[in-house]
């Protein structure tokens, strides 16, 4: 007499969310610089464009560019500090081949720390300032193309 195995149900959609988030942050570190590289060129496409028009390059379309190129350096500082653990070892073989035997691996998302014990930081020191940074750009720019927003219709509507 054979018996079934038990089926474990969950909703379809929060999986594929879940796996989808997974991927972006496993392959982050390989997927936000070709998103850098891509938008380096639209924005530098974007300029050449605009000086052989005469026209300024500081429209709102260049600074949304920079504000994707902010988003995507913090994407990618993000993903590399998460990813910089064990991988394929359990945690404490990983702790113990960096010489800290018998501690577990904790996880920090801001600032990004990922941690064998009280001193074993495995993030190296660059990623949380590049990450800060990144946003701050990202912020700054989108504020820049808003005010370009409004100076480009208070030019072409005036009151």
């Amino acid at each position: 007499m054979s018996q079934a195995l038990p089926v474990i149900v969950t909703a379809s959609g929060a999986a594929d969310a879940q796996m989808v988030l997974i991927g972006l942050v496993l392959f982050g570190p390989v997927i936000a610089p070709v998103l850098f590289l891509t938008g380096v060129v639209v924005v530098v496409s974007r300029a050449v464009r605009a000086r052989r028009q005469r026209r300024s390059s500081f429209d709102a379309g260049t600074f949304v560019g920079l504000s994707f190129l902010g988003v995507c350096t913090a994407y990618g500082a993000f993903t590399t500090g998460l990813t910089s653990g064990p991988g394929w070892m359990s945690a404490l073989e990983y702790c113990a081949a960096l010489g800290f035997p018998g501690h577990t691996i904790t996880t920090r998302m801001f600032p990004v720390s990922v941690r064998c014990g009280p001193d074993g930081e495995l993030v190296e020191s660059w990623v949380n300032p590049v990450l800060v940074g990144g946003l701050v750009l990202a912020l700054a720019a989108f504020g820049a193309a808003a005010v370009a927003v409004y100076r480009a219709r208070r030019r072409h509507f005036p009151s």
